[in-house]
């Protein structure tokens, strides 16, 4: 006899409906949610999926998967990585969460993830880090890079420490820089520098976004009380500043045990899991401590987790529910 399912309906969530329903605030709290939940047991992080595209393994596709069981979602988050794409098109692009209902298991919402992506990383766990591990009411943030990741993290910052009065940006093309300082004009001062050494002068709050593909300055430019949060593990960082630090932690040490494994973010295989003192979702949850001194030099790496996704893109989808929005597509 053939079972009669309710009539269900998913929503298709654009990146427009991303960007009017979820702020900078917003993902940082979210951000913040998911590593105390991660903690605490009630939100799970499955198993990354990972599948290249090309012999020379430059392209990739991998899946993120996570069940919010304090929210009743589980999702995965589809995203591409494209070391070598094709003429005009980004290094990753078309990102999407795919949310399910976990009391009924049916799927509830497809949603555009590249501004979530962009959003919830280095302006929403990165600054959630930054928080928790550097000094307060910094005065000075560092940017290296000036992509989507790293606009996304200045916005976020800016947002995250009202105290914050001045910029000093070093990337590789200048037309980038002079756009965020014209941005900004009249928020905070923003300084073009043209080698790292004078990025961090006067520093002690640094912000890796640049995508360079090795170490921009070295460790022994830190001055104490300086924390650098890292988006990228080392690809862009000196590797002995997980050793000479006085403290490196992680985001999830789960998901983030790929920057031990890889070549490019940890050049050399200099870091082991004895060179960790401790990640977010321990120090959220009192497990280990936070900066403990005004004079420690601490870094911050997380490669990201689906589950911030996930967290994000229920939000989306729940206020879309409430005010009617989405596109419908008809299950059954």
């Amino acid at each position: 006899m053939a079972i009669n399912y309710p009539q269900e309906q998913l929503l298709l969530l654009s990146e427009d409906d991303v960007l009017a329903l979820l702020t900078p605030a917003d993902v940082m709290t979210l951000a913040e949610d998911t590593f105390y939940r991660v903690g605490t047991g009630e939100i799970t992080v499955g198993e990354m999926g990972l599948m290249y595209v090309d012999p020379e393994h430059k392209n990739n596709f991998h899946s993120m998967p996570a069940i919010l069981r304090h929210r009743a979602y589980a999702g995965v988050k589809w995203i591409d990585t494209y070391a070598a794409p094709l003429p005009g098109y980004p290094f990753s692009h078309g990102n999407l969460v795919a949310l399910s209902d976990t009391r009924t298991g049916s799927p509830v919402a497809i949603v555009g993830a590249t501004n979530i992506t962009n959003m919830r990383t280095a302006g929403g766990h990165g600054v959630v880090q930054a928080r928790h591990l550097a000094n307060p009411e910094p005065e000075v943030l560092t940017v290296f890079g000036c992509g989507a990741q790293a606009r996304a993290g200045i916005r976020g910052f800016l947002e995250g420490f009202p105290s914050l009065k001045q910029l000093r940006l070093f990337s590789r093309s200048r037309g980038p820089m002079e756009e965020v300082r014209q941005q900004y004009d009249g928020r905070v001062e923003t300084v073009l520098c043209a080698v790292p050494e004078e990025a961090l002068a006067g520093s002690n709050l640094v912000l890796m976004a640049s995508g360079a593909q090795q170490a921009l300055f070295p460790a022994e430019l830190l001055r104490p009380g300086t924390t650098v949060i890292g988006i990228e593990g080392f690809r862009d960082l000196d590797p002995r500043l997980g050793k000479t630090a006085d403290k490196w932690y992680l985001g999830y040490r789960v998901p983030d045990a790929h920057i031990l494994r890889s070549p490019k973010l940890n050049p050399g295989h200099l870091l082991t899991e004895s060179d960790e003192f401790g990640d977010m979702t321990e120090l959220l949850t009192g497990k280990c401590p936070g900066r403990e001194r005004e004079d420690e030099i601490i870094v911050s790496t997380h490669m990201g987790m689906g589950a911030h996704d996930v967290n994000c893109a229920a939000t989306v989808y729940e206020r879309v529910r409430e005010q009617g929005l989405g596109q419908t597509f008809r299950l059954a």
